[in-house]
């Protein structure tokens, strides 16, 4: 009985189906904190017309994929809410990543690969650490890639010129960087002799590129997206040996996140080394599907060792090259692996396929992984707080802001703190000062030296800093906070307050002052409080400079 075609591709959807399920109910609010960056922006647009993180924050272009946020922007018309906004994000994404398979198992149809090695090839991208950890997120990874394969296959399987105008227009507009891969898309056209279709389609690209800046400095009155201007400062872009060393690093992100099965098809084609000649003449035959699959996979990975290692998961940057990659592999396999030992090939490509997947969960889905553990540890119910960067760690501190803003009777409070996305999407009183420099035009712009200017002008109600971002901004030294703010504890969270405020919440006996040298105090100070795990020894001497810390009680 011959097995139908699509058996393959229902079973790899199926099995993202699963993945996506177990994902949102057991990781959640407690993925990485930047995907609740966009989100944050995407509601106050749907609730006020405003592009800022909050409605009372910095109109700014502090997001990094217009696409995605204006998907999220529509589902955030629906009211979601701080949980029910990040499940969206996390379903839309895992629905790109379906739509991106589908791609995938019909390019590999149009390239005659074998069903075995199609389902081998649909399994591991859908199963890659890499794309638990962006469904995870609920990040915009998936659509560029889904975009970026639609575009492959109306180029090079099947003219279809809706979806390929479709398409240029989603992945243009979904990565600032992408314009560098369209390009590279296109350039196997001419390996075709299709000069014509060359031509027409850069202009067309180059048109969508052109309104894409004229809307945004129209808006922003600015050609680069703010967080453009932020990664060219530390702590995002390193120089010297630090520099090189991010450089090699995002250089071989691919191969790391696919090592077994780039061994493997390694030693397939240079194992014995005395046949290789042989093998190579094996792949002239589809030597231009190689070469069209390879384009954007060398455009990616020259665009990584242009920045550097990105922050977020191992391979996120490199998100796009992943299927390309698995498809040449794909590729490889078929042409050299030995027909007649077909049975006996099978479990090792199974075995291989295997410890790809395995292997790419450790190097690229730690966290999400280990939450999931944690939530089933705890029968599936609430779990307890674990410190990390995640959208519930700091909507907790958001709350934390929240109930000063209440304790000292404003309205708004201005909240100075490099961490976000999860405080911005909970609490919409708080005009945030992102320390982070993504959400802030002067920042972004100037980097760290332009702090002491913004604690004037912005005059920041409350500050919370740690790690790199305490080192780097060396706000500790900046005479405007040494002379204005006080270090207080409310909800086991450590913040520096204006000294007016903290005057207030005294005289009205809702804080009072701990000293340093008390045992209480000092614990309170040093190892209990949220953020005990991240926060460096610098930290922890600026925090406890003044010998004393102020106690915020209840609100009566």
């Amino acid at each position: 009985m011959t097995r139908s075609p699509f058996a393959e591709l229902g079973l790899a959807l199926g099995v993202q189906l699963v993945m996506i399920v177990l994902i949102t109910r057991l990781v959640g609010v407690h993925a990485w904190d930047d995907g609740a960056i966009t989100l944050a922006f995407s509601r106050t647009f749907a609730e006020s017309g405003l592009i800022a993180l909050t409605s009372v924050s910095e109109v700014v272009e502090g997001y990094s994929s217009t696409a995605w946020f204006l998907i999220n922007a529509a589902m955030a018309l629906f009211r979601p809410g701080f949980e029910g906004a990040i499940l969206a994000s996390q379903v839309a994404t895992g629905i790109f990543l379906g739509v991106a398979t589908v791609f995938v198992w019909l390019i590999a149809r149009h390239l005659g690969l074998r069903s075995r090695t199609r389902l081998a090839i649909l399994l591991v991208f859908s199963l890659s650490g890499p794309a638990v950890s962006e469904v995870s997120n609920g990040m915009e990874m998936t659509l560029l890639t889904a975009a970026g394969l639609a575009l492959f296959h109306a180029l090079y399987v099947r003219e279809n010129r809706l979806l390929l105008a479709v398409a240029i227009v989603v992945f243009l507009t979904t990565r600032f960087e992408a314009m560098i891969y369209y390009a590279a898309l296109l350039a196997p056209l001419l390996l075709h002799g299709r000069y014509r279709n060359f031509i027409l389609l850069a202009v067309a690209g180059m048109a969508v590129v052109a309104l894409h800046g004229a809307v945004r400095y129209m808006v922003f009155g600015d050609v680069f997206p703010n967080p453009v201007h932020a990664k060219m400062h530390v702590p995002y872009s390193l120089s010297g040996l630090q520099g090189v060393k991010l450089r090699l690093i995002a250089a071989v992100e691919i191969t790391a996140t696919l090592l077994p099965l780039v061994l493997a098809v390694s030693a397939l084609l240079l194992i014995p080394w005395n046949g290789l000649s042989g093998r190579l003449s094996a792949l002239k035959p589809v030597r231009n599907d190689l070469l069209a699959l390879a384009a954007p996979v060398v455009a990616v990975v020259l665009f990584a060792i242009l920045i550097g290692k990105n922050w977020g998961y191992v391979g996120r940057m490199q998100f796009l090259a992943l299927p390309f990659v698995l498809l040449i592999f794909g590729l490889v396999y078929d042409r050299l692996a030995d027909p007649a030992r077909a049975v006996s090939a099978r479990p090792a490509l199974v075995a291989a396929c295997a410890l790809t997947i395995l292997f790419s969960w450790i190097v690229s889905a730690r966290p999400p992984i280990a939450q999931m553990a944690r939530t089933l540890s705890s029968g599936g119910g609430q779990v307890a707080e674990v410190y990390g960067t995640t959208p519930e760690t700091y909507r907790r501190t958001g709350l934390a802001v929240d109930r000063l803003r209440q304790l000292v009777g404003k309205d708004t409070i201005t909240f100075a703190t490099p961490d976000v996305g999860g405080l911005a999407l909970c609490c919409d009183r708080i005009r945030v000062v992102d320390l982070g420099l993504l959400a802030s035009r002067k920042l972004a712009r100037e980097g760290y030296a332009a702090l002491p200017a913004i604690l004037a002008e912005e005059r920041p109600d409350a500050i919370e800093v740690h790690q790199h971002w305490g080192v780097n901004s060396k706000i500790y030294t900046i005479p405007e906070f040494r002379d204005n703010y006080q270090p207080v504890i409310i909800d086991r969270t450590r913040f520096y307050l204006r000294n007016e405020h903290a005057e207030k919440l005294i005289g009205e006996r809702r804080a009072e002052w701990c000293a340093a040298e008390e045992a209480d105090c000092a614990a309170s100070a040093l190892r209990t409080h949220r953020y005990v795990n991240s926060v460096t020894k610098l930290d922890d001497a600026a925090f406890l400079e003044r010998k004393r810390v102020l106690m915020v009680g209840e609100v009566p």
